[in-house]
């Protein structure tokens, strides 16, 4: 089994390729990885190098193609600019088959707040992208900025309302034809409780888990890794989400207090959760 990530390559943070390296290759998934930019550490650092590599996908989309390469599961995360997306997107549309479940994670921003390389130029090619999905894994952010609405006037709901309203998004969005939809990191209670909703063949259920109040970098990234692996293994979205929380939950426990938030949770050494 093969998965073609198409993800920057962070030095430190334990983000995007590495997750996906690490946790696929846990799972027995070979990951082919086609790196967006190389970065020294996470944008989250106070400084870093950063190499942005758009030109070189269309080159490895030739070269596979030459290949004849063939992938169960295709994952894209952070695209560093409109062009990236719809050089990425022309990737999911000549490899995509019947059999290849694709995962996009439109990363565009978090709570409430676009990032700096968001336009609505790269917003409508995720749209884009997010239509030749099988499984998009936005937070609430970037769900509402799919649907098209004002982040803070749904941010603002609580409990069933905002259920209510994650659900209508959620279906707006591709639910409504098929699409799995996991909106993650769900704030829940004062506690630090999360949930993370998942909608698939027009079930819907909260998969809740615990947390120890820290925002971690790459949690969004090693959740849609291992969402993506535990589907191509023949699970339920919702299996997969159920043992994506518990991962990341006890990973983040094990953290130690030291560890600056965007340095990343301490996960390796539960990866044989995953095997």
């Amino acid at each position: 089994m093969k998965v073609a990530a198409i993800n920057d390559l962070s030095g430190f943070g334990k983000c995007s390729l590495v997750a996906d390296i690490t946790v696929l290759s846990a799972m027995g998934i070979q990951c082919c990885p086609l790196p967006t930019a190389v970065l020294s550490a996470q944008t989250g650092y106070a400084s870093y190098f950063s190499k942005d590599l758009t030109g070189i996908i269309p080159e490895y989309t030739r070269e596979w193609q030459k290949q004849s390469e063939l992938f169960d599961g295709i994952i894209t995360g952070f695209m560093m600019s409109s062009e990236q997306a719809k050089n990425s997107l022309e990737f999911i549309r000549k490899f995509k088959t019947e059999k290849t479940k694709v995962l996009v994670d439109p990363v565009m921003g978090d709570d409430g707040r676009t990032y700096k390389n968001f336009s609505e130029k790269l917003l409508n090619t995720i749209r884009e992208m997010s239509r030749e999905a099988d499984i998009i894994t936005p937070n609430l952010t970037e769900l509402i900025l799919l649907a098209g609405e004002e982040p803070m006037k749904v941010m603002s709901l609580k409990g069933d309302r905002l259920f209510d309203a994650i659900l209508n998004l959620s279906m707006s969005v591709g639910g409504d034809t098929g699409k799995t939809i996991a909106v993650t990191g769900i704030p829940l209670k004062e506690d630090g409780s999360v949930g993370n909703f998942i909608l698939e063949n027009g079930e819907s259920r909260v998969i809740t888990s615990g947390s120890n109040g820290v925002h971690y970098s790459g949690t969004g990234d090693l959740f849609a890794a291992v969402l993506l692996g535990s589907i191509i293994l023949g699970k339920t979205a919702f299996e997969g989400a159920d043992l994506t929380s518990r991962f990341i939950y006890k990973s983040a426990m094990d953290t130690s207090s030291e560890t600056s938030p965007i340095a990343g949770i301490e996960y390796e050494k539960n990866l044989n959760m995953l095997i």
